[in-house]
């Protein structure tokens, strides 16, 4: 597992999941938050910046740098999940944050990355939680980046799952299908949290009720986003829960352990009709490794131990203990 010496970049679309997200990366001992880019996607950029100045400030952590990035895709519309997130991105619940006292610095994203990774060979870790647009515009400036990086976690796709806004298709990658494929081409070591994994971890009633107990205003804020998040899903016809996505991309950052992966070659399709933002992952060979010769692969996440990765959230966002 990694230490807190183990730097962490977010590059976040600051909805009610990044936010969480976000939490854990302050509140967990094994991460140490360097830094933060925001992307439009969830909400429009200057709301995602908007909420992550917040987030920060909430955890008392104003000094972390944060850098506003892309404002859509590398083509096509822009995307947005109001339905989910709400007008504010927070489910309604940004009144519950303090003013932020900073702007955000005024290099764009791409820029603050490839200055960043430049810097600090090998050791920063990134992990993206939204759209993939910045770090897609971060290899567009230099290409040797990928090469300075520790690890890339990213939380989108889904490889046997079904996809969340189409058949096959998750919003993240959906939201820019030619950043994605950008990403996964490059020569970093890039592990991918996908909706295989995620849906497994949610959240209800009992979890909401532990940060209540545990009190702050952070276990606060945890507890009301959770609930808008589990009523925004239920509206949408599925059970009265809230999966995990951002959170558990940060938690695999920390903890790899939590998860069974696999290396497999791994493609964006950014064509299709019905399959635009489609993630492809090779599974023949699981079977046929010959089939691997001379292809770049990713580590795909296939399993995840869900009740230690919502132990490990509820920790870091302050939830009293069971039986606490």
């Amino acid at each position: 597992m990694p230490q807190r010496s183990t730097p962490l970049w977010i590059d976040c679309d600051t909805g009610i999941d990044d936010a969480l997200a976000l939490l854990l990366a302050l509140g967990d001992p094994a991460a140490n938050l360097i830094g933060v880019s925001t992307v439009a996607g969830n909400c429009p950029l200057p709301q995602a910046t908007e909420n992550t100045l917040r987030v920060l400030e909430l955890a008392g952590a104003r000094r972390i740098p944060l850098s506003a990035g892309a404002a859509g895709p590398l083509a096509g519309p822009t995307a947005d999940a109001r339905q989910i997130h709400g007008v504010d991105g927070l489910g309604g619940c940004a009144e519950m944050l303090p003013p932020a006292r900073r702007r955000p610095q005024a290099e764009p994203a791409a820029q603050i990355l490839v200055r960043t990774l430049r810097a600090c060979p090998g050791h920063i870790t990134l992990v993206a939680t939204g759209p993939l647009t910045n770090l897609a515009l971060a290899l567009a400036l230099d290409g040797d980046i990928a090469r300075h990086a520790r690890h890339v976690v990213v939380m989108g796709g889904a490889v046997a799952a079904p996809g969340n806004v189409g058949p096959t298709v998750e919003f993240n990658i959906a939201a820019d299908p030619e950043a994605a494929r950008t990403v996964f081409a490059a020569p970093w070591p890039l592990t991918l949290v996908s909706l295989d994994v995620t849906m497994d971890v949610c959240m209800g009633t009992a979890q909401v009720a532990a940060l209540r107990a545990g009190g702050g205003p952070v276990a606060a804020f945890c507890a009301q986003t959770l609930t808008a998040y589990m009523r925004a899903y239920e509206r949408l016809g599925f059970r009265p829960e809230a999966p995990m996505h951002d959170p558990l991309a940060v938690a695999v950052a920390c903890d790899p352990a939590l998860v069974q992966a696999v290396q497999l070659p791994v493609g964006i399709e950014t064509r299709g009709e019905w399959t635009r933002g489609m993630t492809v992952a090779d599974q023949r060979v699981l079977s046929r490794p010959t089939l691997l010769a001379g292809r770049r692969t990713v580590q795909v996440c296939r399993e995840v131990n869900a009740q230690a990765a919502i132990r490990r959230m509820l920790r870091a966002w302050g939830a009293q203990p069971a039986g606490g």
